[in-house]
Order: structure tokens, then sequence, then C-alpha cells
């Protein structure tokens, strides 16, 4: 049966009657807001250039020893510190990696127009930046975090592995891309477009950090997490010497990536992801009120074929009330979600 994680049940009544459990979160919203609220973290770097990669930024939060180690990679356009609110609200004490993402908030931007923004690039980032981690710490990461399309990218990556992976016990994928052949395609382009025309209109950049935040959450159409919304301001942009706030990841970049996006459960036809991994599912889908039925039910099949394909234990956890975006929407719930996971 595929899990429903979440505070109540609010799973289309198809889906609902596929054989849907529930699962309450860890904690109810906003009663484990306070418990790590001090934590704090300190910026370092991770430079694989000599492995063929590039050089990372990185948010560290350290725990004690015998306290899980956890990796956090975050969705396109966003930054390391996109997971601060969610690590600071995690009732389990953990040992956290935040790292930006080529491209994203200080990290090394490749040229446009080369290999380096294919998705296959970003999956062997994941496999570099955990093999690091591992080692500096002489244990493997026991689990590794995903939102959005860095979670397919990782599942390329580990499917090409001909063994298990010794550096990562676990994969938690929050809401991953799950593109079908279209998506791939025309709708990859299409979104690669709609995209460097949003990098148009900002071209004036913005007037504060705050404004950042603001602007996206009208972009992406859904009430961001004011925490959220700050986080994205203070590491996710800068300011100029005109004094106009800018994104680090330029919309140029960031289209490059939509334009190399892969139907993952197609990719891994004839594959094995040696690693478990439990697929967090969104309940709420992009798409219109009233495509979110049969939006919901096609894209969990996709979920179920990519679960397929994935070792012992992997499992699709439905995730209720939240969209794509439930790290900025709702870091109180995806923090009880991933204290129940970890």
């Amino acid at each position: 049966a595929v899990c429903s994680l979440g505070l109540a049940a609010r799973v289309p009544p198809r889906a609902a009657a596929s054989g849907l459990c529930q699962r309450q979160s860890a904690a109810p919203l906003g009663s484990i807001a306070s418990t790590s609220s001090v934590r704090k973290f300190r910026r370092r770097w991770f430079d694989l250039r000599d492995q063929g990669g590039v050089r990372h930024s990185a948010l560290e939060w350290t725990g004690p020893p015998e306290a899980p180690l956890v990796l956090f990679l975050h969705a396109t356009s966003f930054c390391a510190g996109s997971w601060v609110p969610v690590v600071k609200r995690l009732s389990k004490q953990v040992h956290a990696v935040a790292v930006d993402l080529r491209a994203h908030g200080d990290t090394d931007a490749p040229a446009l127009g080369s290999s380096a923004y294919h998705w296959e690039e970003f999956g062997r980032d994941f496999q570099r930046l955990a093999a690091r981690i591992a080692a500096e710490h002489g244990r493997p990461i026991d689990a590794c975090v995903t939102h959005s399309f860095i979670g397919d990218c990782a599942l390329m990556a580990l499917a090409e592995a001909s063994a298990p992976r010794a550096d990562v016990k676990r994969m938690v994928l929050l809401d991953p891309v799950l593109a079908d052949e279209e998506g791939a395609t025309t709708g990859a382009q299409r979104l690669a477009k709609g995209t460097r025309r949003v990098g148009e209109r900002e071209a004036q950049g913005f007037d504060s950090a705050a404004a950042v935040g603001e602007a996206l959450e009208k972009l992406l159409r859904v009430p961001l997490h004011p925490e959220a919304k700050a986080a994205l301001g203070e590491f996710g942009a800068f300011s100029d010497d005109a004094g106009r706030w800018r994104l680090k990841c330029r919309r140029d970049n960031e289209a490059e990536i939509y334009a190399n996006r892969v139907a993952i459960a197609e990719h891994l036809e004839g594959h094995r992801v040696n690693a478990e991994v439990k697929l967090v599912f969104s309940s709420r889908r992009r798409a219109k009120p009233e495509d979110q039925e049969a939006s919901f039910v096609r894209d969990l099949q996709v979920a179920e074929r990519v679960v397929a394909r994935c070792g012992s234990g992997s499992a699709v956890e439905v995730l209720d009330g939240v969209g794509h975006f439930l790290v900025l929407e709702d870091p109180d719930l995806v923090a009880g979600t991933l204290d129940a996971l970890l």
C-alpha cells in the first residue's frame, strides 16, 4: 500500500479507493517550531573541481557524534538556505549538511551551452558530494534528502552504479519531478521558454531581499512560509553595485536545467536503483483545480513505477495538503515528516 503522511486525509477520492493508508506525521503543525530554533550553522565549501565537478558552497549544522548524518539538496532556482527553516524545526538531533547545487547560491556556475546542465551531471555532483562527506566523517550518510529535480538526478546516478553505494544508506525524495515523455520534451522546452521570459521581466532586479521572496511567492502562486521567503532573500539573492537585489541562480541557468529534463520512469527501465528510497509525493499536484484528480492518479502511477525499480524497503509516501513547493510552503510539516523517516 501507499502511505499517506499528513494531519488529515485530503487525497482525491479515486486515489483513496485504491488502497491508500493514512499515517500521521511525527508532530502536529506548529508543535515543533521552537525545539531546535537555536541551532547554529557554519558556512563552508566542498571543492570538487579535481574530480570533474565544481566548487560547492554549503551550510553545516554540527550534531552529536551518534546523530544521523543527513545531506540536504534543494530544488531548481532555490538554495541551501531554503533548508534552514526545516532543519531548525527537526525534533531529532542530526548532523546536517545543505549544499548549493551548481549555478545556485554561491556555488560555481558553469558556462551555458554545454553538458554542464544535463541532469546526468547533477547526478554526478550528488555522487561526488556524498562520497566526500562520507569520507570526511568516516561513516556513510544516513539519509540524503532531496527536493524536486535533484531527486530524479540522484536516482539516475544510483541506477548507473553496478552495486549499492556504501556512502548513502537511504534516499528521501520530496516530490521529485517525475516527468513523463511529454514533460521531458515539449513540456520542458515550454517551461524553459517561460523561465527565460521571467528573467526578462526581472532584469531590473528587486528593491530589497524581502521583495525577492514576495516576488517568488507571486510567481509560484502558492502561499509560502514567512521564514522560507526570508531565507530565499538572505541566501538565494544578492545586492548588486546599484543596490538592486538579484537572484543568485540566473533564470538562464534555471531554464537550461528545465530544457534538459528526463522522463525518469522511462530512463530507469532496464535498470535497478540499488538503494532504499522513500518517495514523498505531494497530494496537491501542479495542475488546474479541475485537473487535480487526474494529475494525482497519473503522477502517482509514475511514482510507483519509479519505486518499483528501487531497493528493498522503498515506498511512496503521500503527504497530504501540500504541493510541489512543500519545503517553502510548510517547513513544520516537512520537518515532522522527516523526523518520521530519518
